[in-house]
């Protein structure tokens, strides 16, 4: 399964949510797509849905663009941060509409899942909390078996136990039943074991997409007296610098490139810290 963005603009009124993004998804795979609040995430997401139209750009699943295309939504499964269900409907009714929507729904897999997370199928909707909500969600998810699965923020109201719960069955439908999942989360030490390609958007951009592999070469973190930092990172583009009592601290894009100095100290920087950076840094971002 592949996913190709060409040059997608998503604009709202005078505000573009997404500006002129361009990048290949490929599948099967765990991708993490990250960023802050409203960094494109979810525009995104709802696009590659089909749920709205690009201003400008496009994007194609195995070449065939998404917007107004049924056969291929059909393989497309997005469970939204909220508004997935019926209120009206009973999890029972639910989980029969997604069974018919859905070409390979594994209904086998849905039933043992409500067993997993305790729903009641005589439930409505409207009377489920938000954790029940969440687990109707993951359970959608997972029996859609569809090739391209798209969970945005798919937890909201699970304790821990049950989000280990989730990222458990995650590994293990992508072990039994492999196909192109994404991810978007605010929970990132949580699940950034789990990706293996990460797609970071900010400010309707995309800043980075790396494999889990290539993490550790392109970010780090150049720590000692700040002029030996800023002679040891030279060129390279900052994310963000700090700097207390002469000791700096710059993370930056090393882009595979050694950085040398026997006066400095290097260390990984973890995804939940790039973002953390992120919304501090003042300096506009490459890729």
């Amino acid at each position: 399964m592949k996913i190709n963005v060409s040059n997608v603009t998503k604009s709202y009124k005078h505000k573009a949510a997404l500006k002129n993004i361009s990048f290949t998804m490929e599948g099967p795979k765990i991708i993490g797509l990250l960023g802050h609040n409203g960094a494109g995430k979810t525009t995104f997401l709802n696009l590659l849905s089909g749920l709205i139209s690009t201003t400008s750009g496009e994007i194609l699943v195995n070449g065939e663009n998404v917007f107004n295309a049924p056969s291929t939504l059909r393989d497309i499964c997005f469970v939204a941060e909220s508004g997935n269900f019926q209120e009206e409907m009973t999890i029972a009714q639910t989980l029969k509409a997604n069974h018919f929507f859905y070409p390979k729904w594994d209904e086998e897999l849905a039933q043992e899942l409500l067993q997993v997370f305790a729903l009641n199928p005589k439930d409505k909707v409207r009377n489920l909390s938000k954790g029940m909500v969440s687990a109707l969600g993951i359970i959608t998810g997972f029996a859609s078996c569809t090739a391209i699965t798209i969970f945005d923020e798919p937890y909201i109201g699970l304790d821990v136990a049950a989000r280990n719960m989730f990222y458990d069955l995650l590994i293990e439908q992508q072990t039994e039943n492999p196909r192109l999942f994404i991810l978007s989360t605010h929970l990132i030490d949580e699940a950034s074991e789990l990706f293996e390609e990460i797609f970071i958007l900010h400010e309707g951009e995309l800043l980075l997409q790396k494999t889990t592999d290539e993490w550790r070469e392109h970010i780090v973190a150049v720590k000692g007296n700040a002029s030996d930092v800023e002679r040891a990172i030279g060129d390279l583009q900052v994310i963000y610098q700090h700097t207390f009592m002469q000791e700096m601290t710059a993370i930056v894009f090393a882009n595979g490139q050694s950085i040398e100095d026997q006066n400095i100290t290097l260390e990984s920087v973890s995804l939940q810290d790039m973002l953390v950076y992120l919304s501090k840094q003042k300096v506009r971002l490459g890729r």
